[in-house]
């Protein structure tokens, strides 16, 4: 089965040529101009990889970017003209997978893409569909449910939302003010103080035992991250 790119950039002529290398290496592009065309192709298309320009016109990059992560795995390389690193961290604690500053060589771009699908084409947890399976925990972002050993929980937006972050990048630290940000919408903002808080009440919900949990793992000094997937609790009920 062919992969499914979806490139996005508002420069006309870079598409064209970026369309023309990755189809002649076997892939199936799709193209976007803005950020909100986008998210449309994000939302109808089984993507297995988005190659995402910062610098877009009607929404950045970065938005677009967040967007996708509250509903979709998916792996983002991140395109960007600019030299500055910030750029590159933004766009990392955004939940980026790898990023290309532009202008950039068309080998490097291929070497990017094959390393990255190779990535996450093998790595435990991930699903064509977006489910995310940690442990005896089955998170599905597209119908917003989570299951344990098949039972259903019942989660509050903001539990669904911080698990599924976590779920996202398992092994990663992620610190109390980035949850916040991440999960924050415009119209509800999550101080980033209230986090053990949630943390505490998704525990109770999703954790053998919250006491001494093993699926959401507090790093001291800095903040929470999801267990790394092992074989042996992927397959555990």
């Amino acid at each position: 089965m062919e992969e499914t790119i979806l490139l996005v950039d508002d420069d006309a002529a870079l598409l064209e040529v970026m369309s023309i290398v990755l189809s002649s290496e076997g892939y199936r592009v799709i193209t976007a101009m803005d950020g909100q065309e986008a998210l449309k192709e994000v939302g109808r298309e089984k993507l297995d990889l988005v190659i995402l320009d910062i610098m877009l016109p009607k929404m950045s990059g970065f938005e677009v970017l967040k967007k996708i992560r509250e509903s979709s795995d998916v792996p983002v390389v991140m395109l960007t003209a600019k030299s500055q690193s910030v750029d590159k961290v933004v766009g990392l604690e955004l939940g980026a997978d790898d990023y290309i500053t532009k202008p950039f060589d068309t080998k490097e771009l291929l070497a990017r893409i094959r390393a990255i699908l190779r990535r996450f084409g093998r790595q435990e947890g991930r699903s064509r569909d977006g489910t995310l399976r940690l442990g005896p925990l089955e998170l599905d972002p597209n119908g917003y449910t989570v299951t344990r050993s098949g039972d259903v929980l019942v989660l509050t937006p903001t539990e669904f939302k911080i698990l599924a972050l976590l779920m996202r990048r398992p092994g990663r630290a992620f610190t109390r003010t980035q949850i916040s940000e991440a999960v924050s919408t415009a119209s509800h903002y999550l101080a980033s103080r209230y986090i053990d808080v949630h943390i505490s009440r998704l525990r109770a919900k999703i954790e053998r035992d919250p006491k001494a949990p093993e699926i959401i793992q507090t790093v001291p000094s800095v903040g929470y991250r999801a267990a790394r997937p092992r074989s042996s609790a992927t397959r555990s009920a």
